[in-house]
């Protein structure tokens, strides 16, 4: 898992002695749950108690602290054991009793959702739902470049004027203070439901369902909006009981078969996937397997799905296209593809967005790439500062320790594409950075990822207080934001700042955390199926990553659109040698040193996720590289010779 730490000079913690890998990354070992016990031991134990559970495993198990009681929970959690009341959260009552009301009048709903597939999700949640109890829902996605993120009150009125008689937001709303006023002056219900970074001062409306309000316990404050929406609908059908508004012409909703859609957004919103999040994928992978969503069904056969559904063909393969409607298409495509009941409509919905999708993808490789040589231009020089634009659109560079938060703007970038740029750079370089596509009137519409350790939605929000933003919001990883050309080398400072703050003063380092060393012969297909056992993987719950020491690299190749990734075979002298694949490392550093070893021999770590090479079939196994390390002093002998 690649994260950022302080800087550290001393190497007794860097994993075999990489302190510097060819991603500029320190390797260190996995962190222990607990500290005080014995690894070897508890891994011996669970592997005892588990037949057939590989050593390796029961190793990354232990150092989780999952103890043997724990582990048939961990690998089959329950959302029965982890489902909360919903009447914990504030409002929730009163928005239950509200949309009960709305549900036995038969009034239609307006929803205000927003463009990502969090958003998505929510939205089809509640049409879905609605759509089942008898109740018509009018669904409104902003085009984020003419109408920008979050409920404007032309929007909600016209929601109004088409008939809705109660407002409804999702994944949005809660800094909505102004458009939702103007509603509520027209005597009008509105429900919030988000989960974005509260302020002290919420919206004027009816109900806020956040569980990251102020005056929430943050217990729940990892939930993703549609897992805030599922929770809703819950509360919902448990008050339409109570009215004993359900028979037999009327039955219950299943929301259990909605777990499909829930599952997609909490992976794809990169929340952490653990207790009850994870109890929303484990099962919600199990409902999308059915395929009894048509457009789910749709929009894997397009994008080429061929297995059964994990967290990474969520997060990579419908995910992406999902979020294409909004970035360069029709923002209410993914809303509608999610939401319909018809197999037909579901199948031309789905083509239109891998449409999208190819077209997204085109515009964002050559924005990453001016991004990418731009940073490392930054970087170089070593005191560089903020990077806003020239009046030719280019780059420029101010003093300070600004490369610690990358924040880059220009006039020719898409705003639709600006988010994956920024996360690209996240990886890329293990610093915060923020992207900004400036409009021609010097208005910029910016997007940011966060690092492990710094709140990057408390920072924005702090800096639209201090009058550097027009607007923004977000949570601890992610933020959008609105600012004029002038502020952005202010806008800089203030992250640094911030940033110094939350890291003590120390510089960030890109850190991979390794679980294990293994060698080539040791990779199995039963450690493969084992990890296959304890995802889904994600943020919280990061998928285990492998370094296999001193292998030479006999054949290298690039492979892919204009050589994007590198193909190559590793061997360690053990009697076995591993395919492997460096996916978008053509022309990064460590594409250049996997070919280079290919070249002359050297001897180089590998650390990546371990993979069954579906092409070959049988017991075949790959490895997807990461990153690689020349040995700063081989295990076989110094000078990375054996």
């Amino acid at each position: 898992m690649a994260t950022s730490s302080p800087r550290d000079p001393a190497l007794s913690d860097a994993f075999m002695g990489v302190a510097i890998s060819a991603s500029g990354a320190r390797w260190q070992e996995s962190p222990k749950a607990v500290t005080d016990i014995d690894l070897d031991r508890f891994a011996a134990g669970l592997a005892q108690n588990f037949a057939n559970l590989p050593l390796p495993i029961a190793r990354i198990l232990a150092a989780r602290g999952i103890s043997a009681e724990a582990l048939p929970t961990h690998i089959n959690p329950k959302l029965r054991d982890l489902l909360p009341d919903p009447s914990r959260f504030r409002d929730m009552d009163r928005a239950a009793a509200r949309l009960a009301d709305c549900v036995e009048a038969g009034e239609p709903i307006g929803v205000f959702g927003d463009y990502d597939v969090d958003g998505a999700a929510a939205a089809a949640l509640l049409v879905t739902v609605m759509r089942e109890l008898g109740v018509a829902v009018d669904v409104h996605i902003p085009d984020r470049f003419f109408e920008g993120y979050g409920p404007n009150e032309a929007a909600l009125m016209a929601l109004r004027e088409r008939g809705a008689k109660l407002l409804v937001t999702v994944d949005c709303g809660i800094t909505a203070h102004a458009p939702l006023a103007a509603v509520a002056d027209t005597g009008m219900d509105v429900i919030v439901i988000d989960h974005h970074i509260a302020e002290p001062a919420l919206p004027p409306a009816h109900s806020v369902i956040n569980p990251n309000r102020l005056d929430e316990t943050g217990e729940y404050g990892s939930l993703c909006a549609a897992g805030v929406c599922f929770i809703t609908l819950v509360g919902l059908v448990r008050e339409l009981r109570t009215r004993q508004f359900f028979n037999d012409k009327r039955p219950v909703p299943d929301l259990m078969m909605r777990l499909d859609l829930v599952a997609l957004a909490t992976v794809c919103d990169v929340v952490p996937l653990v207790g009850l999040n994870r109890a929303f994928v484990a099962q919600g992978l199990k409902i999308m397997a059915k395929r009894q969503n048509p457009g789910l069904a749709s929009l894997a056969d397009v994008a080429g799905m061929k297995t059964v559904p994990n967290a990474h063909a969520l997060g990579f393969l419908l995910g992406p296209r999902i979020n294409a409607g909004g970035r360069i298409g029709v923002p209410e495509t993914g809303v509608r593809l999610l939401a319909t009941d018809r197999a037909d409509e579901a199948v031309g919905l789905a083509a239109r967005l891998d449409l999208y999708n190819q077209e997204r993808r085109q515009i964002e490789e050559g924005i990453r790439q001016q991004a990418i040589d731009r940073a490392e231009a930054m970087i170089g020089d070593g005191d560089i500062g903020t990077s806003g634009t020239d009046k030719s659109g280019r780059g420029r560079a101010g003093a300070g320790r600004g490369t610690d938060v990358l924040v880059l703007a220009d006039r020719k970038w898409h705003e639709g594409v600006i988010g994956i740029v920024a996360g690209r750079l996240r990886e890329r370089f293990g610093r915060p950075a923020c992207v900004i596509s400036l409009a021609s009137d010097g208005v910029g519409k910016g997007s940011g990822r966060s690092i492990a350790g710094f709140r990057l939605g408390s920072a924005i929000i702090a800096a639209r207080q201090a009058g550097i933003l027009l607007g923004g919001g977000g949570h601890d990883m992610a933020a959008g934001f609105s600012v004029e050309e002038s502020k952005i080398e202010a806008l800089q400072a203030f992250l640094a700042e911030r940033l110094a703050q939350d890291l003590a003063g120390e510089a960030p380092q890109l850190v991979r955390e390794v679980s294990a060393a293994l060698s080539c012969a040791g990779v199995q297909p039963e450690i493969a199926d084992w990890l296959e056992t304890l995802g889904p993987f994600g943020n919280g719950n990061p998928e285990p990553r492998f370094v296999l020491p001193d292998c030479r690299v006999t054949f290298a190749k690039p492979v892919g659109s204009d050589g994007a990734h590198i193909s190559c075979r590793i061997d360690d002298g053990g009697g076995m040698a591993l395919n492997a694949i460096a996916f978008q490392a053509g022309g990064a550093p460590l594409g250049k040193l996997l070919l280079a070893a290919a070249d002359d021999g050297r001897y180089v770590h590998v650390l990546g996720k371990l993979r069954r090479d579906g092409f070959r079939g049988g017991r075949a196994m790959q490895i997807e590289i990461e990153d690689a390390a020349t040995p700063p002093q081989s295990v076989f002998g110094a000078g990375g010779g054996r």
